[in-house]
């Protein structure tokens, strides 16, 4: 039998087909899992228990800082005496709450007032003017004050040329 290359036909795959084959176990990729048990202590709640006892480690149903904020007393205790540094603190922390209480009322104004009002871009005046040079020096204002620069044939119309052909030149009368 002679020696020679196989050969492939159209019908065959140019490629070899794919090997398919299980997963490779965590430990070959260098990555070793504890075995998932709970603790003794843990098994030994009940349900409720373990479940308060996360939340606490969690701190999930701890107050946001805005919530503690909020919960100081409304009333003023007894006034301190005058001139003592619990009342120079006492006024502090009230004027510290009337600031931030202030601010915050002007942020929902000026919110309010945005909303209210809406867009305007409908109501913004269209240019008045269809002269493009015009148009060009308002939005781009020079601070050269030297002569102006005349229209260019672009905003001249067909009406504004009589045009006569004679001896070949062009003349333009008005």
């Amino acid at each position: 039998m002679p020696n020679h290359a196989q050969l492939i036909h159209a019908s065959d795959p140019a490629y070899a087909p794919p090997v398919i084959r299980p997963p490779s176990p965590a430990s070959s990729v260098g990555t070793v899992y504890e075995p998932d048990q709970t603790s003794q202590s843990d098994a030994e709640l009940s349900k409720e228990e373990f479940e308060q006892k996360w939340l606490a480690k969690l701190h999930l149903d701890d107050l946001k800082i805005e919530e503690e904020d909020n919960l100081r007393p409304v009333l003023i205790d007894p006034r301190p005496p005058p001139d003592s540094p619990e009342e120079k603190l006492l006024v502090q922390n009230i004027l510290v709450g009337l600031r931030s209480r202030v601010r915050q009322l002007e942020e929902d104004a000026v919110f309010q007032q945005l909303t209210m009002r809406g867009s305007k871009v409908g109501l913004e005046k269209a240019p008045s003017t269809s002269n493009i040079d015009a148009l060009m020096r308002n939005m781009m204002p020079t601070k050269i004050n030297g002569p102006r620069i005349s229209d260019g044939p672009w905003n001249r119309k067909r009406e504004d040329f009589d045009i006569t052909l004679s001896h070949g030149t062009a003349t333009r009368e008005k």
